[in-house]
């Protein structure tokens, strides 16, 4: 293996030959005694050109000088056996593989992997100045292989992962709102949380103890999931957050975290459709459809929405005085209607809805007594 090297003396034969041809020369008699002469062309049209690690287009009589000065000097490259060279990609391979195996980040390996690389490639340096040649290159292109490799199927798991997570999540959190966290990438509670303008609804299924205590557990929970996925659906379909399950109840709102100047007017067409989805799900119960009945109470006004909890356990809720009436206004509504507005409810849904006045009624927590109205639905077209 050649030690390469260049600057070689190149001398014009042409010139050796005209000044022989002179009755007194002008060179040296004693130029070449004592020296190895590789006699050669170096014209690029007499093709005598190679490629070697110097340059595209090296002279072939180059070449036989720099082996013929190796072997005088006895400094040709030396190379160890291939097969050292298998410690090196073994450890590396090794190394990547337990990183990706305990989750390590792809980028911090990389910059690891890189370092590594870096100081082989300067040992090899090193080592080529001292006439070695250490057949690093192989085990580095196979440890990066592995390692696009591994990223690659970490990127995709990841991924994976990623999808079945945002896919849980929204069985528990709004649409939007996992939408949003997944933009962002963390849960900034600050910016988050803020005073909107909301409209809040309770759902509540009446006379649920008595049913629970006449029916199996799992005949129960069977009911409520049939029972939720309907009146969930309609929420999200006219817009709606839905914040809660409180056992057999559901707490959802309008306004946010979406900024929708109408959401008194879909929270009253989602109650009004809930209703009527209710009466088409009792049809399906037979026996258990006289005792299932539910009661739904609205109210509008400001609260603050954001992420409320500890370090350990948020949830993405409303809180105020607006949310409190709202669960008091669906406690009123047994014996009087179904679905139950506040009048603040009324007034921002405008004229959308004819409505019947329910009277005033005394709520727990208030001095001062509560104008309800029923919510009558349109005649379908």
């Amino acid at each position: 293996m050649l030690n390469w090297r260049s600057g070689w003396r190149h001398v014009s034969y042409a010139d050796l030959y005209a000044d022989a041809q002179r009755e007194h020369p002008l060179r040296p008699a004693d130029e070449f005694r004592d020296r190895i002469v590789v006699i050669g062309t170096a014209a690029p049209g007499l093709q005598d050109l190679r490629v070697t690690p110097l340059a595209a287009t090296y002279p072939g009589v180059d070449i036989l000088a720099t082996a013929i000065d190796n072997l005088r000097a006895g400094d040709w490259l030396r190379e160890p056996p291939r097969a050292a060279a298998l410690p090196l990609a073994a450890v590396l391979l090794i190394v990547l593989a337990r990183a990706f195996s305990r989750g390590l980040s792809a980028t911090r390996i990389a910059y690891a992997l890189l370092a590594a690389s870096l100081a082989v490639v300067a040992l090899a340096w090193f080592a080529l100045r001292q006439g070695w040649w250490l057949p690093v290159y192989a085990p580095l292109a196979c440890a990066w292989v592995f390692y696009w490799l591994c990223a690659l199927q970490a990127y995709l798991g990841e991924r994976r992962q990623r999808e079945r997570a945002i896919g849980m999540f929204q069985r528990f959190l709004d649409p939007r709102v996992v939408g949003d966290l997944v933009a962002r990438g963390e849960i900034d509670t600050g910016a988050i949380a803020e005073s909107r303008e909301i409209t809040v609804l309770f759902s509540d299924i009446r006379g649920f103890t008595t049913l629970s205590e006449t029916r199996s557990p799992e005949a129960i929970v069977s009911l409520l999931n049939r029972y939720f996925s309907t009146q969930v659906e309609i929420i999200f379909r006219h817009g709606g957050t839905l914040d809660k399950f409180i056992g057999d109840a559901i707490m959802a709102f309008w306004g946010a975290p979406v900024h929708d100047p109408d959401h008194a007017r879909h929270a009253v067409a989602a109650a009004i459709e809930m209703s009527q989805a209710l009466v088409r799900f009792k049809a399906e119960l037979t026996d258990l459809g006289q005792d299932f009945d539910i009661g739904i109470g609205l109210n509008s006004g400001p609260a603050v929405v954001g992420f409320v909890g500890s370090n350990d356990r948020l949830d993405y809720t409303a809180i105020g005085d607006t949310v409190n009436l709202a669960s008091r206004i669906e406690g009123q509504t047994k014996g009087v209607a179904r679905v139950l507005v506040a009048e603040s409810t009324r007034l921002a849904a405008g004229e959308a809805f004819a409505y019947r006045d329910c009277g005033l009624h005394h709520v727990k927590g208030r001095e001062q007594e509560v104008r309800l109205f029923e919510p009558i639905p349109q005649p379908e077209e």
